[in-house]
């Protein structure tokens, strides 16, 4: 078996090379460990990285103390790469703004889920853009998931966020060109064939 064959192992791959390339730190948020810790392990076999050096995670199991510790590590330590994150323990109290690029695995139906945990890289502190990737299967049940999902966000956004001068564009999703992007790592040739629709909020 290929693990390349998996299409979001493959991007998330491919993410990792170019943020390493850059220089800059990836976090990849899901609501499942099992995903989380066959990447971890991916990323050992693959580029012989070591948990507590290149790799972090922070789960459930996680004392304060260690989060405490993983969090200034991956923060500070110039030898970190990447964090593994579960969406419900990287709550409050979480800085991760060593990292400008974040991942969710999955689709959570709780909007304010996936809010807060991109809230941990983007937050006072950071110094880079963020780029956020929510990764959905297509033809898969993930993409009723993610619709159901951004109808939630929605009526959220027009019930606090509405004023006079809110028009439709506002709410919505923006379909848009890979290379119009914005976003230099997506308009790398090794997510061509990967990408089938790319949106932009």
């Amino acid at each position: 078996m290929d693990v390349k064959d998996g299409v979001k192992a493959r991007f998330f791959l491919n993410l990792l090379n170019l943020c390493e390339s850059a220089g800059e730190k990836l976090l990849v948020f899901s609501q499942y460990l099992l995903p989380l810790k066959f990447l971890e392990r991916l990323v050992a076999k693959m580029k012989g990285w070591s948990p507590g050096r290149e790799m972090f995670m922070i789960s459930g199991e996680s004392s304060s103390e260690q989060r405490e510790w993983s969090m200034d590590q991956f923060n500070n330590s110039s030898t970190a790469k990447v964090f593994f994150g579960s969406i419900k323990a990287c709550g409050e109290g979480i800085s991760l703004v060593g990292a400008s690029r974040v991942i969710l695995l999955d689709v959570h139906l709780n909007p304010s889920v996936s809010r807060q945990a991109i809230g941990r890289a983007f937050r006072p502190g950071q110094k880079k853009k963020v780029f956020v990737y929510r990764l959905v299967a297509s033809s898969s049940p993930e993409e009723e998931d993610h619709s159901t999902c951004f109808q939630k966000e929605l009526i959220a956004k027009m019930w606090f966020d509405w004023n006079e001068y809110c028009g439709y564009r506002d709410f919505g999703v923006e379909t848009i060109d890979v290379n119009e992007c914005g976003d230099l790592f997506l308009e790398s040739p090794v997510f061509r064939e990967d990408i089938k629709v790319l949106y932009k909020r």
